[in-house]
C-alpha cells in the first residue's frame, strides 16, 4: 500500500490540528457520555425487539457492527438540526475540520471492532457487545483505545482464530474470487463462509496489488476434502461463473496481478456478487 493511502473506516492518528479542535469542541467527556448513551437507548429500542439473538446469544451480543452504524445514522441525522448542546458542538467541530467517521479494526488484538472516531477520541457506542457486563459506551484517546487497522489476511486470521474460534484455510475452492476472498472460515459447529466480507480487506488487497492474497494462499493449507467438497456443491448453487472456474488459487491469483485486474471495478463488482450470493446460501 502507497505511503499515506488511508483505507475505508481505518483509524487515523491524529494531528495537532486534531488534537486542538478536540480540546476546543470535544473536551466535556460526561456530556458526551451523556449525548451517546441517549441515542444508544433510543437504538436498543429500536434494534432489541427487530434482533433479539445472534448465534444463540441475546441482543447485544454479537450486533456491534449493527448498534454502531444505526447510531451513527441518528447521530449524523441530529447534527443536520442540533437537539442539545453537545449535538451543536459535535456538529461545529466537524463543520471546522474534525474528523467524524466510522471506524474498523483490531481491539487490543482480541477481536475485530467496529468504532466511531472524532478527532483524537475513539467512541465505542457498542462495548457491551462482547462482554455484556461492560459500559455500553467508551470514550478514549485513540492512541490510548487498542485499535489498529488489520495488517494483512493473516493478521485477520489469527484473530479470526481466536475470536470466532473456527480454522481458516486457503480459498481453493473458488478461484475465481480468491484474489478479494482467499480465505475460508469453518467453526466447531461445521459452519462455513468464505472471507474476509470487509471493504476495509477487499481495499487493502486491491490497493496492493492482489499481493496480500497471493501471499496468504501461497502460504496457508488449503480445506480438507470433505470440507471442500461440501462448499464445491453449494458453490454449484450459485448462478455466477466465476464460481465455478477451476483452477489453482495461485495461479488464478498470479493471472489477475498480470492483467491488472485489481484496477477493474468490473472484476470487483462480479466478485463481490458472488461472494453474497455463496454467503446468502451459506446463512453468513
Amino acid at each position: 500500500m502507497a505511503p499515506g493511502t488511508l483505507l475505508p473506516l481505518q483509524p487515523i492518528p491524529p494531528d495537532s490540528r486534531q488534537r486542538e479542535l478536540g480540546r476546543a469542541f470535544l473536551c466535556d467527556h460526561e456530556k458526551l457520555h451523556g449525548y451517546f448513551g441517549r441515542l444508544r437507548r433510543a437504538v436498543d429500542a429500536e434494534l432489541g425487539p427487530a434482533m433479539p439473538e445472534f448465534a444463540g446469544k441475546p441482543y447485544p451480543l454479537g450486533r456491534c457492527r449493527e448498534i454502531r452504524d444505526t447510531l451513527y445514522d441518528r447521530l449524523v441525522a441530529d447534527l443536520h438540526a442540533p437537539s442539545c448542546e453537545t449535538s451543536a458542538a459535535l456538529r461545529a467541530f466537524v463543520q471546522a475540520g474534525g474528523i467524524g467517521r466510522k471506524i474498523w479494526g483490531v481491539l487490543r488484538e482480541s477481536y475485530f471492532q467496529n468504532a466511531m472516531q472524532f478527532g483524537p477520541w475513539y467512541v465505542d457506542v457498542s462495548n457491551d457487545t462482547v462482554n455484556p457486563d461492560k459500559p455500553q459506551i467508551e470514550i478514549l484517546p485513540i492512541e490510548e483505545s487498542g485499535m489498529v487497522a488489520v495488517e494483512d489476511f493473516f493478521h485477520f486470521a489469527r484473530i479470526a482464530r481466536s475470536y470466532w474460534q473456527c480454522e481458516v484455510y486457503a480459498n481453493s475452492v473458488a478461484p475465481g474470487i480468491a484474489a478479494l476472498f482467499p480465505m475460508i472460515c469453518v467453526n466447531k459447529s461445521g459452519a462455513f463462509w468464505l472471507a474476509a466480507g470487509s471493504d476495509q480487506m477487499i481495499a487493502m488487497t486491491r490497493s496492493r496489488n492482489f499481493r496480500p492474497a497471493l501471499e496468504f494462499v501461497e502460504r496457508t493449507p488449503e480445506p480438507p476434502e470433505p470440507l471442500a467438497h461440501q462448499m464445491k456443491a453449494r458453490l454449484a448453487r450459485c448462478a455466477h461463473d466465476i464460481l465455478s472456474e477451476k483452477d489453482d488459487p495461485r495461479e488464478a491469483i498470479k493471472a489477475r496481478i498480470a492483467a491488472s485486474s485489481f484496477e477493474d471495478e468490473a472484476y470487483y463488482r462480479t466478485c463481490v456478487d458472488a461472494f453474497q450470493a455463496f454467503q446468502e446460501l451459506s446463512g453468513a
